[in-house]
Parts: C-alpha cells; structure tokens; sequence
C-alpha cells in the first residue's frame, strides 16, 4: 500500500506537469487557462495526500519488522536461556539485540519500497513524457542506461564498510556500559584517565567509519546528480531549439509549448526516485549488515526450546549422578558430577573459578545442556530442556533492581502478590532496618540499577524476592560476594531460616558461607567432585 501510495503521488506530479503545461500555454495564445490549471491543482491534493498516506504507512511496515525481529530474538533466547548470549558485554549484547534491529526499519520503509519506486516510478514518467515528446523519451532513457552498475558498485561498497562501522558501534557500547557500572571501581583505583583514553579510542573508531560511509555516499550522490543534471540539460536543450525552430536535425514530430513544457517540468522527477534510491543505500546496508548477524542467531541449531515443568508442591531431593554438564557445542564443563541435596540442608558448591558452579545451578533451570549422567527430582529425572524455573527462587551476587519502589522491586518475584505479602516478605528480609518510614518506607525510590544501595541492602532485597517467591528450591551463586563481614553474618542467618523449609544449593569461594553449610561438594579444576559434611 505504501509504493502505491508513492505512485499515486507520482501520478500527482505528471497532473501538475500537465495542467502547468496546457495552462501556461492557453495564456501564452491569449486564452485563459481553462482545465490547466484545475488539473494542476487537483494533482498538488493528490500528490500531498498519497506522500502523506505513503510515509505512514511505509514507517508502520517498518516497526512492524522491528518488532517481529526482536520478537523473534527474545523467543529465542527465552527457549535457549541467557547463556547462549555469553562471550560479549552486557553493553555489546544490548547494542546488537536493539541497535541493530532498529535498522532493519530503514530497509523496509525506505530500501525496499525505494528500489521498487525507483522501476516503476521512471517507467511512468517515461510515458508521459513519450506522450509529448518521444525523442525526450528515449534521451532520458539512453542517460539512465549507464546507472544501474554504478549504483552496484556504490552499494557493494557501502554495505563492507557498514558492517565495520556497526561492529564499532557494538564496541563503544560495550565498553561504555562496562565502565558505567563499573565507575566506582575506576575512581577508587584512579582508573579514571586510562579508561577514558579506552573510550576516546573506541569513540575515534567508531567516528573514522561512521566517516568513511559518508564519503561513499557523498561520492556516489555527486555522480548520480552529474547524469541527472546533464540528462535533463539535453533535453532542455534539445525541447528549447525545437520551439525556437532551430534544430539542425528533422525529429519527425512536432513539438508545442504546452507538450515541451509538460516534458521539462517531468524530466527532473524521472531522476527523482533514482536519487532517492542512492541516498538509501546506507539503510540497505545497515539492514545486510544487522540481518546477517541476526540471523546467524535465529538459525543456531543449540537454541533448543526450553519446557518449564509443573511447580513442586514441596521442596524435592535433588540428586546429581556422574554428571556432565557442558553449553551449546556439547563439550562439557562439568564432568563426573554426584553429589545429594535434601530438603532442610544448605549445599554448597566450592571451588576455583572456571570450576562450574554456576553451570550446575544453571542447568536446574534448562540453561545448561545435560550431557550425560542423570538428575534426579525426587524421584522423577530431570531430562535435557526441562526447567525447574517454576520452582525455583534464584540469588546471584549482583541482584537485578529496576527504577522505581522497593515495593515494586519486590513484587517482580510474584506479580500477583498483595501489599500485605510484599510487607511480610519486606520485614521478614529485614529491609525494613533501613527502610523505615521517616524514608517512605517500601514506597521509597530507588534509582537505576539501585544506585545508591548497599550491597547487603540489596541482597535483603533478594531474599524478601525469594520469600515472597515461596519456591522450594533456592539457588544462590555467590550471595555474599560484595557483602562486608557484618552483612554476610546476617545473610547466613536468614539464609539457614529460609533453609528450613527448603532445598538449598549455594555456590560460593566464601569461606565463611562454606562453613554455615550442611553439605559442601568441591569441585576441582579437573571436575572430579569432593564431597564433604561440614
């Protein structure tokens, strides 16, 4: 509907062409204007409304495949888990998933309905003008000739240097938001001046290609005008020595003044949507570019569907036996894995970094493959892409908090929950200690990501999470990692209350959370498990 609406307004323009022609000419022979100028105005109402229509509905198109890929993205990443996101920064990860789907707008809005403009638009103008003047006609068609392999090269051009500025932009973001959140450590260790060399670098390349795309398509725009400019000039020349009767050659027609001024006014809009099109080749290679990372992807064979089971009506047995565990290639990262957790017992998983504590908490929730050995619930098998997400309440080290309430921070954990459950959960956690009333209580706002928070008070924040959650498994990895002794001493405490009524699995370097553990399974950096009671 919107290159419809694109030709109807083109179709505008050849009315305008032709009432200004028939008009002007009436007025030139002493006659009034008659349906000149009726038509040309009829074709500016016509021309103004189809743009207008066409625009919107071209910019509609264009979200839509926005939000159908990023739709795509998410269903995707929901079925194979976060962890097949690893390997980049946050900041890369968020540039390529929202950044560059944005792009894939300017294709379907401005590119592709471009490019079809660009034939069918030239091909009307060409017959109007061969209505009035044919040998205008085959000039225009003769100049456009040459247009097709240079608009070639110049897009062949365009889309390798927009996958480098694209893979620049990625950089700058990464590294941006790595440094953001990592400010305070950047000042305390007087960081400040090498990290901001590290961004200026980034920043310059991301500038130098950005820079280099500009100059393709300045280059490429100077050109296409220099045909355009002359291809209209000769038939300007050649309609004004046909009136004027002084064409050295015989054309066999005969050419008036409404039909030489009908062709002169529709000769520039036959280059009209060419140069539109050459000014689009940058949204055209954006798109290839983001596309081609997006679909690599879409079409991952690993990003296997995650089935979420039935939440447990209570808190299970969970029994590793000889596992292996690894990610999407299937290599594993754990292996020879056995070690028991019951009910009413704090487990806790030791070991170096790179060991795969966190892999075994991950793959209780489908994010990391099960490659051979069993996992037993109870008495039930967990299979590979099965997920006790329902089932679970997870801690990690960093706790997730948005812009807003701390009631509305807690109530993410269970978006049905009452104000009265959000208040026990809040006080049973002990964040009223320093959310008290004199601050707006749980009403009180949090800036971004918690700014402003300690880490103990945002772990409280966590456990009033899992204990409004009520699920029997809690899984923590590394909770008391930014905690000061004192916090981390009430964090055990709340964490052997919580204990009582379900199944705890902690991985941890901490010492002192080692020794408030039941159960303690070492893993080694050859992945051969020691088990151990505290």
């Amino acid at each position: 509907m919107g290159l419809l609406c694109q030709l109807a307004a083109m179709a505008g323009w050849i009315a305008i062409a032709w009432g200004i022609g028939h008009g002007v000419s009436a007025m030139a022979a002493g006659r009034p204007p008659g349906m000149g100028l009726l038509v040309a105005a009829i074709g500016v109402l016509v021309r103004g409304i189809a743009a207008w229509a066409g625009d919107i509905l071209l910019a509609r198109a264009g979200q839509t495949m926005v939000n159908t890929a990023r739709a795509d993205l998410f269903e995707t990443l929901s079925n194979a888990g976060a962890g097949w996101l690893g390997g980049a920064d946050t900041g890369i990860r968020t540039a390529q998933i929202i950044d560059r789907t944005a792009k894939l707008e300017g294709y379907t809005a401005h590119w592709l309905p471009g490019m079809r403009l660009a034939v069918a638009g030239p091909v009307l103008i060409l017959i109007a003008v061969a209505t009035q003047t044919w040998l205008s006609a085959v000039l225009l068609m003769v100049s456009v000739m040459v247009l097709p392999l240079f608009i070639w090269l110049t897009a062949s051009e365009t889309a390798a240097r927009a996958r480098a500025q694209q893979a620049a932009l990625d950089s700058l973001s990464g590294a941006f938001q790595s440094r953001a959140a990592q400010s305070g450590l950047i000042r305390a260790f007087r960081g400040i001046r090498r990290e901001t060399a590290a961004l200026e670098e980034a920043s310059n390349q991301l500038r130098d290609r950005t820079m280099a795309i500009l100059r393709v398509a300045f280059l490429s725009t100077a050109v296409l005008e220099f045909f355009a400019s002359v291809s209209i000039a000769l038939v300007a020349v050649y309609i004004g020595f046909k009136l004027l009767g002084v064409f050295p050659f015989g054309t066999g027609e005969t050419l008036t003044l409404a039909e030489g001024l009908t062709a002169l006014i529709l000769a520039p809009e036959f280059f009209s949507p060419i140069r539109k099109l050459s000014s689009l080749h940058h949204d055209r290679a954006d798109a290839s570019a983001a596309a081609g990372m997006l679909s690599a992807w879409l079409d991952r064979s690993d990003a296997v569907p995650v089935k979420k089971l039935s939440p447990l009506p209570s808190a299970p047995a969970l029994i590793f036996e000889d596992v292996s565990l690894g990610w999407g290639d299937g290599s594993p990262v754990v292996s020879g894995l056995t070690f028991e957790a019951y009910p009413g017992k704090v487990t806790a998983l030791s070991g170096p970094s790179g060991s795969g504590k966190s892999t075994v908490l991950l793959a209780l929730i489908g994010r990391a493959r099960l490659v051979s050995g069993s996992v037993r619930i109870g008495a039930e098998h967990l299979n590979t892409g099965e997920s006790l997400a329902e089932s679970i309440a997870y801690i990690g080290q960093t706790p997730w908090l948005m812009e807003g309430t701390i009631r509305e921070n807690i109530a993410i954990a269970r978006p049905g929950a009452t104000d009265a459950d959000i208040a026990d959960a809040a006080r049973e956690a002990g964040i009223l200690d320093f959310a008290d009333d004199s601050r707006g209580g749980l009403d009180q706002k949090l800036a971004r990501f918690g700014a402003g928070l300690s880490g103990g008070q945002r772990q409280r924040i966590a456990l009033a999470r899992a204990l409004l959650r009520s699920a029997p498994i809690l899984l923590m990895d590394e909770p008391t990692a930014h905690l000061d002794p004192d916090a981390e001493a009430g964090f055990l405490q709340k964490m052997k209350a919580l204990a009582t009524s379900r199944t705890v699995l902690v991985a941890t370097h901490s010492d002192a959370l080692i020794r408030a553990c039941d159960t303690v399974v070492r893993l080694t950096p050859q992945n051969v498990p020691e088990v151990s009671e505290c």
